[in-house]
């Protein structure tokens, strides 16, 4: 059986129960749209980009 986390936000479980459940079929309607599905797949590739960047400046300075 799954552990249940921990809400440590304050804000009472029942009403963050019921944004999610309103949220959720606009998220998932906005998944499902192939335009948003490449916006994502870039933003993926340029967040890829900037990690790597970073690790090789870290590594660069530690030289």
């Amino acid at each position: 059986m799954p552990r249940k986390k921990k809400n440590n936000t304050g804000i009472p479980d029942f009403e963050i129960d019921s944004l999610a459940r309103a949220l959720l079929p606009a998220i998932q309607q906005l998944f499902e749209n192939e335009e948003t599905k490449k916006e994502f797949e870039e933003w993926q590739r340029e967040r890829q980009k900037l990690q790597l960047n970073k690790k090789k400046n870290s590594i660069d300075k530690s030289l």
